[in-house]
């Protein structure tokens, strides 16, 4: 690569969950394994992640596990562990930082790494090389990295050879390795993007930047489009960001009401108001939350604020309203209302989440997600609240 150009790393923990059990109990190495929920003993439920060697077999993530099942017989299907995901996360990224102060977080499993400067003095690879070695080594955290001068790049390499895999992409080799790959791998392209652009012809990523399709690929892709555009020319995003996900980032709203609030009914009704006022601008800029606070200030102008994390991201208005009512009834001490606030804390893109959700409450989000969808369409098409989850309303 050219001195002047940026070099970027995307690391990528291959089968992570896996890796991790694997660390507790590696008597199960080579075998066929399925992260599944508890449901998994009653043949119930969905893969969320397995194993290269059950993946063989046709196993796959969303998968039900009675499916998995019946490709793999001898398949091993372990509860997931989300504090022992969490905690290799956090080894994993503060192994990076050995290697530079440019690190941002993608998900749980996968980071970027502006390498630009650690290589002045080593060449890209061996750099990637003893980076791979050494994960596995002290953490035994196999990875495959992609090594680009952009992070779109330098994604789309570290998924070219997985397991244990390392692959540089050059601007000049886009032609040749990027465009014939499918439109449906080009990262961002969803699921539901991506019929619709094989539906008009657009099968590869080099059929997406064809000026005959221009007008197709923008059509579909609406002010997206220059973004994809850009990034399958190889002018992609190159600032490694680590503040990207910084928790300094909130939405909220207060209010200061003319008649004092001494009745519950009515401080649950504010809360409501609050909530989905916030609920609003979090789908508006497509942030997702994880801390949620409440705010209470008394007629004596003291105030009190009660907050809760969460395990994982949510824009969910009955999840974070529920929440919101317990901090309140909590904080309470029954005198004279003034002032209620209702904030959301610790926000990450929802684009960077892709549905993931940690991947911990996966199975959960695959039986609601439908059922969420319908009461949606019902609300907006007949008013706020006209239907709602017979568990999550207040006696």
């Amino acid at each position: 690569m050219k001195s002047n150009v940026k070099i970027i790393f995307h690391i990528d923990m291959n089968a992570f969950f896996i890796s991790c059990e694997l660390i507790n109990h590696p008597e199960l190495k080579n075998k066929p394994l399925a992260i599944a929920g508890k449901a998994a003993i009653y043949n119930k439920g969905v893969v969320v992640t397995a194993s290269y060697e059950a993946r063989k077999y046709g196993v796959k993530a969303a998968m039900p596990v009675f499916e998995a099942r019946r490709l793999c017989p001898h398949i091993l299907c372990i509860p997931s562990n989300m504090a022992l995901y969490r905690e290799n996360s956090r080894k994993f990224i503060c192994f990076l930082q050995r290697y530079s102060k440019y690190i941002e977080v993608a998900s749980i499993d996968e980071a970027y790494l502006d390498v630009t400067e650690r290589c002045q003095n080593i060449h890209p690879i061996t750099l990637a090389k003893e980076i791979q070695q050494k994960l596995v080594d002290e953490y035994q955290l196999p990875t495959s990295i992609g090594i680009a001068t952009n992070k779109f790049l330098a994604k789309m390499a570290s998924d070219m050879k997985k397991p244990m895999g390392i692959t540089v992409l050059r601007n000049k080799e886009i032609k040749e390795k990027l465009w014939p790959l499918p439109i449906g791998d080009m990262y961002g392209i969803g699921k539901k993007t991506a019929p619709k652009l094989i539906s008009k012809g657009i099968k590869t990523i080099g059929e997406l930047v064809k000026e005959e399709n221009k007008d197709t690929v923008k059509e579909i892709l609406g002010n997206q489009y220059t973004h994809f555009y850009q990034n399958a020319l190889g002018y992609g995003n190159n600032v490694v960001d680590p503040e990207r996900y910084a928790d300094n980032k909130s939405i909220g709203n207060s209010s200061t009401y003319r008649e004092n609030i001494v009745h519950e009914r009515i401080a649950y009704k504010h809360l409501r108001e609050l909530t989905e006022s916030v609920v609003k601008r979090l789908n508006k800029h497509r942030y997702l939350t994880k801390t949620i606070t409440v705010q209470i200030k008394y007629v004596d102008f003291k105030s009190y604020t009660k907050s809760k994390t969460i395990s994982n991201y949510t824009d969910e208005f009955h999840v974070i309203y529920n929440i919101i009512i317990d901090l309140f009834d909590v904080l309470w001490n029954k005198s004279p209302i003034r002032l209620l606030g209702v904030s959301t804390s610790h926000l990450i893109e929802k684009k960077v989440m892709n549905k993931q959700l940690s991947l911990f409450n996966y199975e959960h989000f695959a039986e609601d997600e439908q059922i969420v969808k319908l009461m949606n369409k019902i609300n907006r098409k007949y008013g706020d609240n006209t239907i709602k989850k017979g568990n999550k309303l207040k006696k």
